[in-house]
Order: C-alpha cells, then sequence, then structure tokens
C-alpha cells in the first residue's frame, strides 16, 4: 500500500480509496503513509477489498457536474441476445422454433404464436 500511496499516477486519490475501502481519509494516513497507527484486520480487509476491487476495475472514478468526483461500482453488461424459443406451424403441423432472440423481446401466448404461424 506504501507503494500504491507513493505513485503519482495511481489514479484515484487518497480520499476517494478512503471512501471506496468505507474508511476515513485520516485513518488511511496514519496506518499506511506516517505508520502512527497499528494496522488492524478491519482496516487491512478493507482496504484490501478496496485495491483488490481498484485493481481488478470494478470501479471507476467518476465526476459530477460540479467537478466533485466520486468512486462508483461498475455495473456488469448483460447480453443483448438469448436464447428463444417459440412454435410455428408448418404445412399444418407444429413446430418447435428454436434460436436467438433479443432479450427486449417480449413472451407472447401460445395462440398468437400460432396465428402468426
Amino acid at each position: 500500500m506504501k507503494l500504491f500511496f507513493a505513485d503519482q499516477n495511481r489514479g484515484i486519490s487518497i480520499d476517494l480509496f478512503a471512501d471506496l475501502a468505507g474508511l476515513g481519509t485520516k485513518t488511511m494516513v496514519e496506518v499506511f503513509i506516517n505508520q502512527n497507527a497499528p494496522l488492524s484486520e478491519y482496516v487491512q480487509r478493507r482496504t484490501s477489498k478496496a485495491y483488490k476491487a481498484w485493481r481488478n476495475g470494478d470501479v471507476a472514478v467518476m465526476q459530477n457536474r460540479d467537478n466533485t468526483k466520486f468512486v462508483q461500482y461498475r455495473k456488469e453488461s448483460k447480453p443483448k441476445m438469448v436464447r428463444g424459443y417459440g412454435l410455428q406451424v408448418v404445412g399444418g403441423e407444429i413446430k418447435l422454433k428454436l434460436g436467438v432472440k433479443n432479450r427486449a423481446d417480449y413472451d407472447s401466448t401460445l395462440g398468437e404464436q400460432l396465428d402468426r404461424g
């Protein structure tokens, strides 16, 4: 952590990293930079979790319109296309139609599927 805080190009301020870890800035400075306070298990766990999230790219530094910055966890995107199935009438027989469909498509009833044929 000492090297992390010493790096000027780390991309996150000490204040924002402390906020991400759920600790106070003063606590982070006293424990890791000045080394005046002991490293408790509580601080170690919170710091390790925050550092892992930062290293893996799970968080991003965002900026409001008034130029205040905050840390936000990134949302994982869901695939747009999913496996789909439906019924189709072919030559008077009902067949199962398998394929890929858009996630935003809403399911239709059996009667609606048969009418579309």
